[in-house]
């Protein structure tokens, strides 16, 4: 819990520190809201990653934000894990460099640091019914992803990467 106070701490910092510019397409805002398509080893059926991102964007090719995961599995009929993973990650946008005049498209890529908190309860019909155990680990965020606007603020993002699962896709949100 401390290390998930610390990043949200410093992504925050990071967000308000930036001088304050005036409007411009460079200070909109992105908000991912998804799914995952699979897990990264975690055991049991069942569970989609329910996932979502905030990113300032603080040049037309750099942003940092914030990322937050969850699902939950069961394991046999008697065993339920619990996965939430927060983060803090910055990305470059691509764009530019590839020369992509679309403004309705936005390639990205990046890296950061996450926290997974891992849940485990036992709800058997045996003298360990209701025995729980946490556990959580500090780790690296990669990520590579598109986004396509639909309109200035509504459109759709795709992304894979290193978190809670190989592919997360969603809508997309710009202000």
């Amino acid at each position: 819990m401390k290390t998930i106070k610390i990043l949200l701490s410093a992504a925050f910092l990071i967000l308000i520190s930036i001088k304050t510019q005036a409007q411009t397409a460079q200070n909109k805002y992105a908000i991912n809201a998804g799914f995952g398509v699979g897990t990264y080893g975690f055991a049991g059926n069942g569970g989609v990653p329910i996932t979502a991102s905030v990113e300032r964007s603080f040049s037309p090719n750099i942003s940092a934000g914030l990322n937050l995961s969850y699902v939950q599995t069961k394991y046999d009929l008697d065993i339920k894990y619990t996965y939430i993973v927060v983060g803090a990650r910055g990305s470059y946008h691509f764009n530019e460099l590839f020369k992509i005049a679309n403004p309705s498209i936005d390639i990205y890529g990046g890296a950061g640091l996450l926290y997974r908190h891992y849940n485990l309860k036992y709800n058997g019909n045996d003298e360990f019914n209701g025995a729980s155990s946490s556990d959580g680990e500090v780790d690296i965020d990669l990520h590579a992803g598109m986004r396509y606007m639909f309109t200035d603020n509504i459109g759709a993002h795709a992304e894979v990467g290193y978190g809670i699962s190989p592919l997360q896709l969603g809508v997309a949100f710009k202000f």
